[in-house]
């Protein structure tokens, strides 16, 4: 097309000066007159003669480059802002990361650091989040080398290396109680940045905070293993854009509907088809659910589960590669569409199901089916693949922020909310009380004589017997309501819309449960009993302090009196 509109604008002026030329010769012999067609044929003369000047004073102005000039821009654009889509979503992953952290600690300080090539060292990423830490250090450095040959996180008092510290913090008078946790971020077995969690007194860092920084690193390396991929099966400048808008508008605090419905428009777009199906496979490795679907919804529901084997649409699961076909009636003789005798219930002959992977394993399916025998085209497979990828990515960035989120929230033996997150949901559910006029009920436990348990036995054992507390205490509480460790062995329930003789039942049965348990491992069998104290909203107090004072004053009547038994603040006031 292109080489069509160059020729015919040579040909223009190739008629365009002939035709001048016969035209002056008729104006030169012709004898001198002013009729009306005589005045046109100079101007068309004169006219011609300008359009020739310019045409051969600037040959370019035709060229092929400049007619299709306003293409390329397009065409640049659309790559600059899938660019800066992948950008926008590094920038949202170190500030996640950053965010984590500072959720664990408030007492932290956060730096993260990237390699940078330019100018031989490493510089922050996150500058505008903190004053403790230095903008760029040189990769020389003795105390990023230390850091860069670990294999995980350290924990160091700065005043036993002050000096290699100094080069990384900005503080400029030391105490001598300063600690930062310290651990590299590796890429493709490269080490190409590092975090450093600084705080002013050792005492503030938790054991479980290094666990928690380390999964936060190998969220950063999967988010960018991530982008790598996405950068690479992005091929066509209009699927770009799209995929870059669906990456600029992914909440890793969201969840998953929205993506997967963006998923779902944007198949609509590029793809023909009469059944696109999204599935996902469930815990059991056998089976997967429907969670999405589009064109014919009368063959199976969405949130419904089917087993995978022997199912065209768990096919691409089990074999872990695309299945393209334009006759699978012929081709997969032996297989139902998701149910057994299902086959027969659409005339769906073509289809094309590619599989959703996380390393390299697949736990989902896209699925195009066509009622006509027409194969999916390699640009259909080429595309969809890239979707899938786009599809896992974001799923992976998602379940890693909620790994990570969840162990900052979770205590790390037992799985309940820890002190800092209970005392969250206790503050949202006082102040949902308040607004709508609910009771709330607080039982603090503490397990009786738990020391000698641990003396006893040793802290492995102690720990199982927490683990298979927290269990009890769980599976005899409604849903609604929220459970955590509070510390040690003392636990704390908080009763939704409860009032406060509502909340003795079922404390003697938590208490009653813990009693009649054998707790046996290895083994070892032991039983232990525990205390338990109780205080209610608004009857005892309005304020999270005073409720838990009230029931730890309770708890501790219970201990006083023998243990293993319900106490009530109002039975000793």
């Amino acid at each position: 097309m292109q080489g069509f509109l160059f020729l015919t604008m040579v040909l223009y002026r190739q008629i365009t000066v002939i035709f001048l030329f016969f035209s002056i010769l008729i104006l030169f012999f012709a004898p001198l007159q002013q009729t009306f067609i005589f005045i046109v044929l100079k101007g068309l003369v004169i006219g011609g003669l300008c359009i020739v000047f310019v045409s051969y004073a600037f040959p370019n102005i035709y060229s092929n480059n400049s007619l299709f000039k306003s293409n390329k821009v397009k065409t640049d654009y659309e790559q600059k802002t899938f660019s800066s889509a992948i950008k926008i979503h590094y920038d949202r992953l170190i500030a996640h990361a950053e965010e984590i952290i500072l959720a664990i600690n408030n007492d932290y300080s956060v730096g993260i650091y990237m390699y940078d090539a330019a100018n031989k060292g490493f510089s922050i990423q996150n500058d505008d989040s903190t004053d403790s830490f230095i903008s760029f250090i040189k990769e020389e450095s003795s105390a990023v080398l230390e850091i860069l040959s670990m294999n995980k996180s350290q924990i160091f008092q700065i005043k036993d290396k002050l000096n290699q510290w100094e080069e990384l913090l900005s503080k400029k008078t030391w105490k001598g109680s300063e600690t930062v946790i310290a651990l590299p971020i590796k890429y493709k077995e490269y080490e190409i940045g590092f975090i450093l969690v600084f705080t002013d007194h050792f005492s503030s860092i938790k054991n479980q905070d290094q666990n928690v920084i380390e999964k936060i690193v190998n969220t950063i390396t999967s988010g960018m293993n991530d982008l790598e991929e996405i950068e690479n099966l992005m091929i066509d400048k209009n699927f770009n854009t799209k995929v870059s808008k669906l990456l600029e508008k992914l909440d890793l605090k969201s969840d998953s509907t929205e993506f997967i419905d963006s998923i779902r428009g944007i198949c609509r777009s590029f793809f023909k088809y009469d059944k696109l199906t999204i599935v996902f496979l469930n815990e059991d490795k056998k089976s997967a659910k429907v969670v999405s679907m589009d064109g014919f919804d009368e063959d199976v529901n969405e949130n419904e589960n089917f087993n995978i084997q022997n199912s065209l649409h768990g096919l691409s699961i089990v074999e872990n590669k695309t299945i393209s076909s334009n006759n699978w009636f012929d081709k997969f003789p032996e297989m139902n569409r998701f149910f057994p005798k299902d086959r027969d219930n659409f005339s769906f002959k073509s289809v094309l199901s590619v599989p959703i992977r996380s390393n390299g394993k697949a736990f989902g399916a896209v699925t195009l089916e066509r009622q006509k025998p027409t194969l999916f085209s390699d640009t259909d497979t080429q595309f969809i693949e890239s979707l899938c990828g786009t599809l896992s990515s974001g799923l992976n960035w998602k379940n890693e922020y909620n790994k990570v989120h969840l162990s900052a929230m979770n205590d790390g033996l037992t799985g309940l909310l820890n002190h800092k997150a209970f005392l969250k949901r206790f503050e949202e559910e006082l102040s949902r009380a308040n607004r709508f006029n609910q009771n709330l009920g607080l039982i603090v436990l503490d397990l009786d004589k738990f020391k000698l348990i641990n003396d006893t036995y040793g802290h492995l054992y102690g720990d199982f017997v927490l683990v298979e507390v927290s269990k009890i205490i769980s599976e005899n509480v409604r849903t609604i309501d929220v459970v955590g460790r509070y510390g040690g062995e003392e636990f704390s329930v908080l009763l939704v819309n409860t009032n406060i003789e509502e909340c003795r039942p079922m404390a003697q049965r938590i208490v009653d449960k813990i009693a009649q348990n054998t707790f046996l491992k290895d083994g070892i069998a032991s039983n232990i009993t525990i205390s338990s104290g109780m205080a209610g909203f608004p009857s005892h107090s309005d304020q999270i302090k005073g409720l838990i004072e009230q029931a730890d004053k309770a708890m501790y009547v219970t201990k006083a009196n023998g243990g293993n038994g319900v106490s009530i603040f109002n039975d000793e006031s």
